[in-house]
């Protein structure tokens, strides 16, 4: 009776991935699926500092001039130009633990004018939770939409999250990622966001592949054009915050993505389980 309930739950998970195929964002979702503890395993080695812990701004900052700055078939202007967090120059003034969560203007996936402190509360007081997880998010960061957005939300572990869509890493035209295999490609060519329609859609494609990933709901906002959101929390390409309802004080903070991811996983993990416990 175990055995076919386990065999009963392998099929059926299979069978959803065939099910929403057409839905997926990914160009191949069920190879994509199967690969994603590969691709896990790969992205590991993307760490700046010790890969065992969350890494700071300068640790990135050092890493990524090494890999861009004077490096044949690197544009580093460019680059300086999309990723000014994770530049020498740059002072970090994200917000740390036990500092006021900045708040700033977003937008239901239905166009309605809301905040992020407003969206904390009401999620933290429907599930009566005293603290909620807040993940930023960006589809066409390849390694958030292999692996990272779904490992951060279960890391999240019984904490309700709250998805923050924010302006792409790797938008068309803008700043193309280099060729992908098609596993990790996505089936649209998603170019910096214009209107608040073309964010909305560009977010819907991404909570629904999270949806199919962690098997329920997720409740995802959208940052506003200006982008206030995704600068106040230096979140390009994506990041995790944990924010206290009662305070608005931020209780968790991870290091800037992409890197590290691992440890940002197990450090959100670590702290959910302590609140929870």
């Amino acid at each position: 009776m175990i055995r076919a309930l386990v065999v009963g739950a392998g099929a059926a998970a299979v069978l959803y991935i065939y099910i929403n195929e057409r839905e997926s964002p990914m160009k191949l979702p069920v190879l994509s699926t199967i690969m994603t503890p590969m691709f896990r395993r790969m992205m590991a080695f993307t760490a700046g500092g010790d890969p065992a812990k969350d890494c700071t701004q300068p640790e990135v900052a050092e890493m990524e001039e090494k890999a861009w700055k004077d490096v044949e078939g690197k544009d580093w202007r460019l680059y300086q130009k999309m990723r000014p967090y994770n530049l020498k120059s740059f002072t970090s003034k994200a917000p740390a633990n036990g500092s006021v969560a900045p708040d700033g203007p977003a937008l239901t996936l239905a166009g309605k004018p809301t905040s992020l402190l407003a969206e904390v509360k009401a999620l933290g007081a429907a599930n009566g939770a005293a603290h909620v997880a807040v993940l930023f998010d960006s589809l066409t960061c390849p390694i958030w939409r292999t692996f990272a957005g779904v490992d951060l939300t279960n890391a999240a572990y019984g904490l309700p999250v709250l998805h923050v869509y924010v302006l792409e890493a790797h938008a068309v035209g803008e700043f193309d990622t280099p060729p992908l295999p098609p596993p990790v490609q996505i089936k649209e060519e998603i170019k910096v966001h214009s209107s608040e329609e073309e964010r909305a859609h560009a977010a819907g494609l991404a909570k629904a592949l999270l949806e199919a990933k962690v098997g329920g709901e997720v409740a995802m906002i959208l940052d506003s054009m200006s982008n206030e959101l995704e600068r106040a929390y230096e979140a390009r390409p994506f990041r995790a915050y944990v924010i206290e309802v009662a305070t608005s004080k931020v209780a968790f903070a991870s290091g800037p993505g992409p890197f590290n991811v691992n440890a940002k996983v197990t450090g959100l993990k670590a702290f959910a389980k302590s609140v929870l416990s």
